[in-house]
């Protein structure tokens, strides 16, 4: 026989109220007969023990049959992308490196991160704070071993980091050091601030209206002055101001940003001045006096672009708060010369207002378009 309505809702409630979720009834409701029948109470009692100060361990062993923790290690491959090929890319200057992964669950994400950013910043001193509310899976995460069946998701590059043992997949010792695990509510606070990459995937959907605001409040006050924030796909948070999207591909990510420093960029119709001749290309990318910004946004031009709709594209985007433009020319299906003129008004206009932009193409007849052009990238 199922439980009340009204029981499954005091129920919901304390869990929202000790952990901020907001599950499915269903769930509430099987997860908390299971502990009932556990602890031999009926539902009047449960729900008057979980109301009182005693019955906060209660509450815990709950949070633990209800929490979602479903993860795996090289999990979201658009994402791991943009993270290798767009953010790694402006931090390869960096001596140390903070990370912050927000319900690591039994730590697969944590460790996916450590590898990747062990193998492509082999210099930086590296930092991985993880995170969970759940006090069994930070035991799991904390043993660095998986089933040895999880190796079929480690992509061949990073294969050497794990260790098959008998029927257990083991991160190396080596990596594992590199991950600090800590139990964490998310909306009680930020455990630290300053953190160059935030990962809370998959974590955000869970909470109610108002734990989701305390807990994006407190995602954003440990980012550092840009630096990244990375969550699942349906957890959008482009009306936090203090967060800019970028996408890259298929993937979106957040730069954490100050919303009173405004790029001023003329438009793309009026000819900028243009400084003294340089040696190097026009469009040559140099490292950021600010060490923290990792502010990218990435354009793919895809058909046939018209020089009107390109100009206005572009105007766009170098208006927004970047620092560097890359202009993808692969999808490209035909470039024809008119479209030379508005390249070069833009990357012109983005000089002026402290933007670089970069075109790129690895398709050989768009690098010859390029070259006749003399629009070639460093």
């Amino acid at each position: 026989m199922g439980l009340a309505p009204d029981i499954v809702a005091a129920v919901a409630g304390r869990l929202a109220e000790h952990a901020g979720l907001e599950l499915p009834a269903w769930v509430v409701e099987a997860r908390a007969q299971a502990r009932m029948r556990r602890l031999g109470l009926d539902a009047g009692a449960y729900v008057e023990l979980i109301r009182t100060a005693r019955g906060e361990d209660e509450l815990d062993e709950l949070l633990e049959c209800v929490r979602v923790g479903e993860t795996r290690l090289f999990r979201h491959k658009q994402q791991i992308a943009a993270l290798e090929e767009v953010v790694i890319p402006t931090l390869r200057h960096r001596r140390e490196l903070r990370v912050w992964s927000a319900g690591c669950a039994a730590g697969e994400e944590a460790y996916t991160l450590a590898a990747i950013l062990t193998h492509h910043l082999p210099d930086a001193i590296l930092s991985i704070l993880a995170t969970d509310v759940s006090s069994d899976a930070l035991e799991l995460a904390r043993g660095a071993s998986y089933p040895a069946t999880a190796l079929a998701h480690v992509p061949e590059a990073y294969r050497e980091d794990f260790v098959v043992d008998g029927d257990r997949l083991r991160v190396r010792p080596e990596l594992a050091r590199v991950v600090r695990f800590e139990r964490a509510n998310l909306i009680d606070s930020a455990p630290e601030t300053s953190f160059d990459i935030v990962w809370c995937r998959n974590v955000l959907i869970y909470f109610t209206a108002a734990a989701k605001k305390r807990a994006i409040d407190h995602l954003v006050k440990a980012t550092a002055m840009g630096g990244v924030v990375f969550v699942g796909y349906s957890e959008s948070m482009r009306d936090v101001a203090e967060l800019e999207p970028v996408r890259a591909g298929d993937a979106v990510y957040y730069v954490r940003t100050n919303r009173r420093a405004v790029l001023r960029t003329p438009p793309l119709g009026v000819p900028a001045a243009v400084p003294a001749a340089r040696s190097e290309p026009v469009n040559q990318w140099r490292e950021p006096t600010n060490p923290r910004i990792v502010a990218y946004d990435v354009f793919h031009v895809t058909g046939t672009p018209e020089p009107g709709p390109l100009t206005a594209e572009l105007s766009t985007r170098l208006a927004a708060q970047h620092l560097r433009l890359v202009v993808d020319l692969d999808g490209a299906e035909l470039l024809n010369d008119a479209l030379a003129p508005v390249f070069r008004r833009a990357i012109a206009a983005g000089r002026t207002a402290g933007v670089e932009l970069e075109l790129r193409a690895t398709k050989p007849g768009c690098k010859r378009w390029l070259a006749r052009h003399k629009l070639e990238t460093a």
